[in-house]
């Protein structure tokens, strides 16, 4: 289990922990920071390692998306992370204001695994593209901590 650093309170049905929100820009270095800091927070909820993992795999390949796809190449913009922990499920968001651009053609380019890889992690996964951005949302059910 991914350890839960609050004490138990069995009165309360909902996950531990308060929402996580950041904002950094599109960059591999961030991205990492961003994996970091996402990793402590989901181990903060008392959820399985499995979902712990499923939780910041799956964002992590979708803020990658973001880095690799959402910006002309030699610009930088910005990506945002929006995690919370509701009743029964933690709802994960990461969002973009740029175009998504395709992967260069060429066959020492590997990609397209990334999306696949999201819906199976996840429980639920939902892609919004728009004049003004990408929006991501990811959902897991799970068990309040006993």
């Amino acid at each position: 289990m991914c350890p839960d650093r609050r004490p138990p309170d069995a009165r309360t049905p909902e996950l531990p922990g308060g929402a996580l929100h950041r904002r950094k820009a599109a960059l591999p270095r961030q991205a990492s920071e961003l994996r970091t800091e996402l990793r402590a927070w989901a181990r903060g909820l008392g959820l399985t390692e499995q979902i712990c993992h499923a939780i910041v795999l799956a964002t992590y390949e979708a803020v990658a998306n973001v880095v690799r796809h959402a910006y002309p190449e030699g610009t930088t913009g910005m990506v945002e992370l929006h995690a919370s922990p509701l009743r029964e499920r933690v709802a994960v968001t990461v969002r973009d204001h740029g175009r998504w651009r395709a992967p260069p053609a060429g066959p020492e380019v590997r990609s397209g695994l990334g999306l696949p890889l999201i819906r199976a992690l996840s429980d639920r996964a939902e892609f919004r593209s728009a004049e003004a951005g990408t929006t991501v949302t990811l959902i897991w059910e799970v068990a309040a901590p006993q």
